[in-house]
Formats: C-alpha cells, structure tokens, sequence
C-alpha cells in the first residue's frame, strides 16, 4: 500500500583497478509517500566477480576520524558529496 519511495542522486563511477569490478557511490533516500523531508545517505555499491555489496555510511562512520576525513575528502573529489 504505502512503499517507500527510494531516490538516487550523485550516482558517480569510482574508478579503481582494472578488472571485472564495478564500483559506484551516491546518496539514496528511501522515504514515505506523504513524506516530504528527504533523508539521504551516502551509499557505496561494489561488485567483483558475482558478489555485490552495499554499505550505507551514516554519520558515525565519517565523523572524528583521520580514515573518516580521508573518505570525505575522496567523496568530494569523484562528486558523491
């Protein structure tokens, strides 16, 4: 009846080794109907020889740390961010 309505934006390449890998990050938001704030998350999707992976990164995992400020920093650079 009432399915989450799910958003992309940002969806950028991540340009890694050569090979079979396909690597992406972006935002996605997956809201309500009757919602209208949108809550976006920072997703990065990776797959590598038939094995698919998503990790959403909340605020935890990009906050106070040197590895979070150093993925900020790449994120911005491709346009995830």
């Amino acid at each position: 009846p009432d399915a989450p309505l799910v958003r992309f934006r940002k969806i950028r390449p991540i340009a890694g080794e050569t090979g079979a890998a396909i690597a992406f990050c972006g935002q996605v938001s997956a809201t309500s109907p009757e919602q209208r704030e949108q809550s976006f998350h920072l997703f990065l999707y990776d797959r590598t020889a038939g094995t698919e992976t998503v990790h959403i990164l909340g605020s935890e995992s990009l906050n106070g740390y040197r590895v979070g400020r150093k993925l900020i920093g790449a994120l911005r650079r491709i346009g995830c961010l």
